[in-house]
């Protein structure tokens, strides 16, 4: 008996060793990766810290700094990734604030690169008529869905004061709110997170999981709670925006896998347009800006990567500022009315 403990002692310890040699390897190789998966759990570790709301789960750490997907990304002290700004908003400044997810946030990009960034430039360089000047908040925060976007709004958005709020939605924004873990050394480590990470990509390929496509189409269940939960909340930012005298658009962002020559989720963005036409709000379905454009993979980060790149930034922004445009005309065209 005291023999076999011993070699089990051994064993432990080895695999221990090993496990600790693993754990070191990884933290060497991945510092600077393009790995998604990799970067995107050490994005979380970083930066990401857990709330009670159940409805939001977790925010930004405010003043964070990180080097993530080849971008240096700092967060301020709003916890968002963007310069400071002023709760008081300055005279003259017309102020939108967008809401998202990481593609919102600018996931593998530089912070002047996301489409919260290019779309301020535009509207400044060429301010619609009667506007001054513009501040184009980018509230983006990666794996947020729909209802945690709205909440954000509800409970810290809002305090920004902004005259518009531009909801980015995304295929995956039915899911239900993913929960910020709290068991820091299993959190913490290279090695549960590659072996985690790398299972979940084996299972898909062999498909003991679903695969992209059936997966996001499940989602739009009328019988899935996280649907239900989406369209309550866009309903209810509908409402809190119309009463607040704040506008609203809703920007339906395509999966970039496939947009060419068909989408296999227009289904599934007329389910969301669906929701939200009894309330009128604009909804701005951002594929027919960046269909034709080339093959879609001029649209990622990476190869392996389908977040917007900067050159698809560059076209949901100028969908995004005509869409603003024309909302604002509209605006100048009713107010005029109404004084006459």
């Amino acid at each position: 008996m005291g023999n076999i403990l011993k070699k089990l002692a051994l064993l432990l310890f080895s695999l221990l060793v090993v496990a600790l040699l693993l754990e070191l390897f990884l933290r060497v190789a991945f510092y600077h990766s393009k790995d998604f998966s990799m970067e995107m759990w050490k994005y979380a570790v970083a930066m990401k810290r857990a709330v009670p709301d159940p409805k939001l789960s977790f925010v930004h750490e405010p003043n964070t700094h990180g080097f993530f997907m080849g971008q240096d990304v700092r967060i301020n002290s709003l916890g968002l990734r963007d310069r400071e700004f002023s709760l008081t908003k300055p005279p003259g400044v017309y102020r939108i604030l967008m809401l998202g997810d990481s593609t919102t946030f600018g996931w593998g990009v530089a912070v002047n690169d996301t489409a919260a960034k290019v779309l301020e430039r535009e509207l400044n360089a060429q301010p619609p008529p009667g506007y001054q000047r513009f501040e184009v908040i980018n509230a983006g925060t990666g794996n947020y869905d729909t209802v945690q976007e709205v909440t954000f709004y509800q409970t810290r958005g809002r305090k920004l004061h902004p005259d518009m709020v531009i909801l980015v939605y995304f295929i995956n924004d039915p899911e239900p709110v993913p929960r910020q873990k709290q068991i820091w050394l299993i959190d913490r480590s290279y090695l549960v997170a590659f072996l985690t990470n790398r299972l979940d990509g084996l299972l898909r390929k062999t498909g003991a999981r679903p695969g992209w496509k059936q997966y996001y189409a499940s989602l739009y269940n009328d019988n899935q709670p996280g649907f239900q939960a989406c369209k309550a909340a866009l309903l209810e930012l509908a409402a809190t925006t119309r009463e607040e005298n704040t506008k609203l658009i809703v920007a339906l962002l395509p999966e970039l896998h496939e947009i060419n020559p068909e989408y296999p989720f227009e289904a599934e963005h007329q389910k969301i347009k669906d929701v939200l036409a009894p309330t009128s709000v604009p909804v701005l379905d951002l594929i027919d800006g960046l269909k034709g454009h080339g093959p879609e993979e001029t649209l990622w980060v990476t190869p392996l990567d389908d977040h917007p790149s900067a050159k698809a930034n560059v076209l949901i922004a100028a969908q995004l500022r005509e869409a603003i445009v024309a909302e604002l005309g509209v605006s100048k065209q009713t107010a005029v009315a109404s004084e006459r």
